[in-house]
């Protein structure tokens, strides 16, 4: 069952009970990374309650990997899970390709824009099959049409908005992702600092998340809590200091991230999450452009471009001086 807005008053249609003209069944391609999928999901939200704030309803169906569907699994708007088995083979990709076919699609909106993404495009049944302008290995084969923004350098964010184009719905996510969060079950209270170590290769992994904590211990009264898969070093002796590297599930991180004072991360999904959740942040970005690439919108955040894109060169104090102002 799923729920359209009619007059200001929730309404539940059954599929068999639908006006068509008023839904919209739509596939969105977008297996990885999860940043990327978390910014595709801001998109897609915005224009779910967009659509439904006209007294329509949409039904979206999802291909993502199968290691980061626990994450969308979260999201209220999304009515099912096709799951990308990257590393299960050919055997996997042709049952996922009759996965799809099981369904008609009014939309196919292929946000990856890879040649895998656009045979998953290729193959789909849907009335319309669009694609970003972008794309590479020979997917715009499989599209009717292609999206771009019309601004130069546009945000990656914008990339997908531009995407939902011939929708004709407002795509832009202002209000915070709505997830269906578990109960808080970790051992400190909420409102902690979170930092995230981690990120998609040492190039882009800030080298002084230890020296940065000390100093947040020291100067503020709230517990730091590392957060992330890789360790980093030698923890710190300290009552507030919490490691829960290797320690937490992708289920866990909007929970821990939406009750956070500040969210202190690398060019890596958690800065995008916090920038979905609303929270107060401050991204770290080196080689990478944070004005392209950081949380969205970017001025609304605290983004640090280390100088030269050299990590190196941005210290712990300059990082301390902007989670400060975060917490003001």
């Amino acid at each position: 069952m799923d729920v359209c807005i009619n007059g200001g008053q929730d309404k539940a249609y059954t599929w068999e009970m639908k006006e068509a003209e008023k839904t919209a069944r739509i596939l969105v391609i977008k297996p990885s990374s999860l940043g990327d999928i978390i910014q595709m999901l801001q998109v897609m939200e915005g224009c779910f309650y967009a659509a439904q704030s006209k007294g329509m309803c949409w039904k979206i169906h999802w291909v993502v990997r199968d290691c980061f569907a626990d994450f969308l699994r979260l999201s209220p708007v999304i009515s099912k899970l096709l799951l990308f088995e990257r590393s299960s083979g050919f055997c996997a990709f042709c049952r996922l390709i009759q996965e799809i076919r099981s369904e008609f699609y009014d939309w196919v909106v292929d946000g990856q824009g890879l040649l895998r993404s656009g045979l998953m495009t290729g193959f789909a049944r849907a009335n319309h099959k669009i694609g970003r302008r972008d794309a590479r290995e020979g997917s715009r084969f499989f599209y009717q049409q292609t999206y771009a923004p019309k601004t130069h350098h546009p945000h990656a964010l914008e990339r997908l908005q531009a995407l939902l184009t011939p929708l004709e719905v407002n795509s832009s996510p202002a209000r915070p992702l709505s997830l269906s969060l578990p109960p808080w079950h970790f051992n400190f209270d909420e409102g902690a600092i979170l930092l995230f170590p981690n990120s998609r290769g040492p190039k882009k992994e800030w080298p002084f998340f230890r020296e940065l904590t000390a100093l947040l211990l020291k100067k503020t009264p709230y517990t730091c809590v590392w957060v992330g898969q890789k360790p980093i070093g030698e923890e710190l002796n300290h009552p507030r200091f919490v490691n829960l590297i290797g320690e937490t599930s992708l289920p866990d991180l909007p929970l821990l991230i939406q009750s956070a004072r500040c969210v202190v991360a690398n060019d890596s999904a958690p800065i995008h999450l916090a920038a979905a959740l609303k929270r107060p942040l401050v991204g770290i970005y080196g080689p990478t452009d944070g004005v392209i690439y950081g949380p969205y919108p970017t001025k609304e955040h605290c983004v640090l471009q280390a100088p030269g894109g050299n990590l190196m060169q941005l210290t712990p104090q300059v990082v301390e001086n902007a989670v400060m102002q975060q917490l003001q």
